[in-house]
């Protein structure tokens, strides 16, 4: 005879036979021989293997689509089982099977022990699988576990990851997007005729893809760029990855820590951060938020408290710009950052007397109006603003350029127009003039290119004719410098490559040198004094050669500190093997 199916929720598990009397103090005895708790008896919810537990039970006083709980209150029946309690006595959350099948099923197989009826696209005895099609992992517990395989229909396998597995219609690629060597067309369409075999098949004398393929189609586009390239020459960068590969060079993985899903071609800068982050490599916290945006996690920068945010010295701001009103114990400043004229001190202590009453002596004008916080005996400004820095804020910072003393710094890539980041920061006059420029503001095309450099864009400056490759590279076609040599890139090899420094436009294959920040920065540029300046320290790092500890975010030398073999910066007591000097 078939055993009788009995579907119950997971309390039925509790159920067991007795292996002696039950508690009549505390439980029920069911008719078939199991004890269940007093508080299960006439629930709603059939727990003895009998159903004798629901016998003889008061008329529920609850409506149609209503749950009683146990103590007689009545719940929205859509509440039952959500994973939180809405009975007083938490019994609308008891015998929920939603646990054992991993939030896919509230039924199941007391005989068979398996979930019945598996929901979100998950199988198996425990709901515990993703469905043939689907990928992701089911145990996860939420109805957005399984996500269907993006194969652009030409399979319908993929692995934990999303990746196409068996990718049919003669397509290849992590989504089946590429048609395969020797087979032309669009993979993306989605039918099984997506891509035909090459009228005269592919050439392997292919010579025009910027060296990132040796097969073109019938009609010259070039086919299975690589290096993270595309385009019908292989001269365009994928979406996540920036540079300019048209002279072989590959290109480089965008920067955005996690942030930003692309970024500028041209210069590596991300687009569209995300996670309340900001800046070049989405490297900032937004105002009103705060964290190290560094760490590339989701949740790096947290929305912060007005009182956080305000140094302690008030609780109420405008989150959305991050300014503070109402700055008491004698602050004021957009963060309540700086003293009031004629206080000292420095407010972000967040002490209520970090700022006290001074000598006459006004901070703004010891600082040249850059700041309002100050040691008047010792006569030094803190808190410099305007890009400015030194002990009165009296110099220009790195990158910019200007009489700090009479007013703010500008940057020198303003100043440049657009072609330096660097320039002297009293004179302005710019050095290390890119994209084939030259002039003490970088105002001037070289010999042999002809254009207007004020407009501020890469391509100012065009040849006027033949090769200008800088000695770096013979091949020119349409004026347009490929393959460059010696470490350098552009449109005319007239940058270091990423991960080198110097001036490529002098002409010599050892103008470009490798920078010598890794492992804790990837780029550097050479400044007007022929020095080394790291870009982009990762998080811990401060200083031109990314060598001291960042002690403003909290992080301090361990183990002897960043200029000693096994050192480094961190906020605990131990060293990441991968920042560790040497």
């Amino acid at each position: 005879m078939t055993p009788l199916l009995v579907v119950l929720s997971l309390a039925c598990l509790s159920a067991q036979v007795a292996a002696q009397p039950c508690d009549p103090a505390t439980e029920f005895e069911c008719a078939s021989g199991g004890c269940i708790g007093k508080a299960r008896r006439c629930n709603g919810i059939f727990e003895c293997l009998d159903f004798s537990d629901e016998d003889y039970c008061p008329v529920a006083k609850c409506r149609p689509g209503e749950f009683q709980c146990a103590t007689g209150d009545c719940v929205n029946g859509a509440l039952r089982c959500n994973g939180s309690p809405d009975c007083s006595d938490k019994s609308d959350e008891s015998g929920c099977v939603k646990i054992l099948c991993n939030g896919h099923s509230f039924i199941y197989n007391v005989v068979t022990r398996t979930c019945l009826s598996c929901q979100h696209n998950t199988q198996g005895r425990y709901c515990d699988t993703c469905k043939p099609g689907f990928y992701g992992n089911a145990k996860v517990g939420t109805k957005d576990d399984c996500q269907q395989c993006s194969c652009n229909g030409h399979s319908t396998k993929c692995d934990v990851t999303g990746k196409c597995l068996n990718c049919g219609h003669n397509t290849e690629g992590e989504k089946c997007e590429k048609c395969r060597p020797g087979f032309r067309g669009d993979a993306t369409k989605g039918t099984a005729k997506d891509c035909q075999p090459s009228s005269t098949g592919p050439t392997k004398t292919c010579n025009t893809c910027n060296g990132h393929s040796t097969t073109c189609d019938a009609t010259g586009k070039c086919v299975n760029c690589k290096d993270n390239t595309e385009g019908t020459k292989c001269e365009k960068c994928v979406k996540g990855f920036w540079s300019d590969p048209t002279g072989g060079k590959s290109c480089l993985p965008c920067a955005c820590n996690n942030h930003a899903d692309d970024c500028k071609k041209a210069n590596g800068e991300c687009i569209g951060c995300k996670h309340n982050t900001q800046g070049f490599f989405c490297n900032q916290c937004l105002p009103g938020f705060m964290g190290t945006a560094t760490t590339g996690k989701a949740d790096s920068c947290k929305a912060a408290s007005c009182p956080v945010l305000c140094n302690k010295h008030s609780t109420t701001c405008t989150l959305a710009t991050g300014k503070c009103t109402n700055c008491q114990h004698n602050t004021m400043g957009d963060r309540c950052e700086k003293c009031k004229p004629g206080f000292t001190g420095n407010p972000t202590t967040g002490s209520a007397t970090a700022c006290t009453a001074g000598a006459t002596t006004n901070c703004a004008a010891l600082c040249y109006g850059h700041s309002t916080t100050c040691n008047v005996a010792a006569q030094t400004c803190s808190n410099c603003q305007d890009n400015t820095e030194g002990t009165r804020c009296q110099t220009c910072k790195i990158g910019y350029t200007g009489d700090a003393t009479k007013g703010p710094c500008k940057s020198c890539m303003d100043n440049c127009n657009k072609h330096s980041p660097t320039c002297d920061k009293t004179t302005g006059v710019c050095a290390n003039c890119m994209h084939q420029t030259t002039g003490s503001k970088c105002e001037k095309c070289k010999a042999g290119y002809i254009g207007d450099p004020t407009k501020g864009t890469a391509t100012d400056c065009k040849p006027t004719a033949g090769c200008k490759c800088n000695g770096h590279t013979t091949n020119c076609p349409q004026g347009v410098c490929t393959n460059c040599q010696h470490h350098t890139t552009g449109v005319y090899c007239e940058k270091c490559d990423t991960g080198y420094y110097g001036i490529a436009t002098g002409g010599t294959p050892n103008d470009c040198k490798k920078c010598t920040c890794p492992p804790r920065s990837t780029t550097c540029i050479q400044l007007p004094n022929k020095t080394l300046q790291c870009m982009g320290c990762i998080a811990g790092y401060a200083g031109a050669l990314c060598d001291q500890c960042d002690t403003t975010n909290g992080f301090k030398p361990v183990g002897g500190g960043p200029k000693v073999t096994g050192g480094c910066c961190a906020k605990g007591t131990t060293c990441p093997v991968t920042v560790a000097a040497g």
